[in-house]
């Protein structure tokens, strides 16, 4: 039977007995985990609308045929626990955001935006909890973020509408949003047209709607217009009281920092 769910339903623990199938479809991604005795499967793709924001759960007992297109792994896990839990993470890798249409910021303004990004998805067995998989929701296209061919980092690439009204901003149940807050102290007008954010520095949480957050990112852009100090905050964002938070940071946050973030550098 197939389910329509509240957006953040599909992470946490289930049971799947043996010879059942835990089919879910979370905005893009279709994941499938079917167990065997001694043995679990997991099939998964991303693809359609990459804002979908569908979230359904099917229970089966048979095993279909939905190899094609589906990347495929199996895992052998001795014992017979049903138990499965699924979990969500932010990137492994800083997030270099274009919006759609580039934004202007005068100088002397400040702005306040929401970026999302697509979760990793982490999936963990058996009594206690094994880790057997984490993947992208869905696959981001690497970028280079640098002066030069030497001097940079590699990124995920993603496009924004770089929405300022938290209500123009769908909740997607499998990205995360991060608020953004842009202060302009150069002496001249900064063109938003590429800006990176440190998620692998951020921790996630999720409020009671079943929204995922990040902590807010301060850039204040300085007057001589080439860097920016980097404020992160800490918590759970204004826009998400109460929030708890379910993923710690992947690396150690800086979080009063002077670093480059603006533009299409290289």
């Amino acid at each position: 039977m197939t389910e329509r769910l509240r957006p953040d339903a599909w992470v946490g623990d289930f049971s799947v007995p043996v010879d059942t199938t835990l089919a879910l479809d979370v905005g893009p991604l279709s994941l499938t985990i079917h167990r065997s005795p001694m043995e679990w499967m997991l099939r998964h793709k991303s693809d359609g609308d990459l804002y979908a924001d569908t979230v359904t759960l099917d229970r089966r007992e048979e095993v279909r045929n939905e190899t094609a297109d589906r990347k495929e792994h199996r895992f052998v896990l001795a014992g017979d626990s049903p138990d499965l839990t699924i979990s969500v993470r932010l990137p492994d890798r800083g997030i270099v955001s274009r919006p759609l249409t580039p934004l202007s910021i005068p100088s002397g303004e400040t702005v306040r935006l929401y970026l999302s990004y697509p979760l990793w998805v982490v999936v963990s067995a058996g009594e206690p909890r094994r880790q057997m998989i984490e993947f992208p929701s869905v696959r981001l296209s690497d970028t280079w973020f640098g002066d030069n061919t030497r001097e940079g980092v590699i990124c995920y690439a993603t496009r924004s509408r770089c929405r300022l009204n938290l209500a123009d901003h769908p909740n997607l149940p499998n990205r995360a949003t991060t608020p953004l807050v842009i202060r302009n102290h150069g002496d001249d007008t900064l063109l938003l047209d590429r800006v990176r954010l440190p998620v692998s520095t951020l921790s996630l949480y999720r409020d009671g709607d079943g929204r995922f957050w990040s902590e807010e990112v301060t850039l204040t852009r300085r007057a001589d217009g080439g860097l920016a100090d980097l404020e992160l905050g800490r918590g759970a964002p204004a826009e998400a009281p109460g929030a708890a938070r379910i993923a710690e940071p992947r690396e150690v946050p800086q979080r009063n920092t002077l670093v480059r973030a603006f533009s299409a550098l290289f």
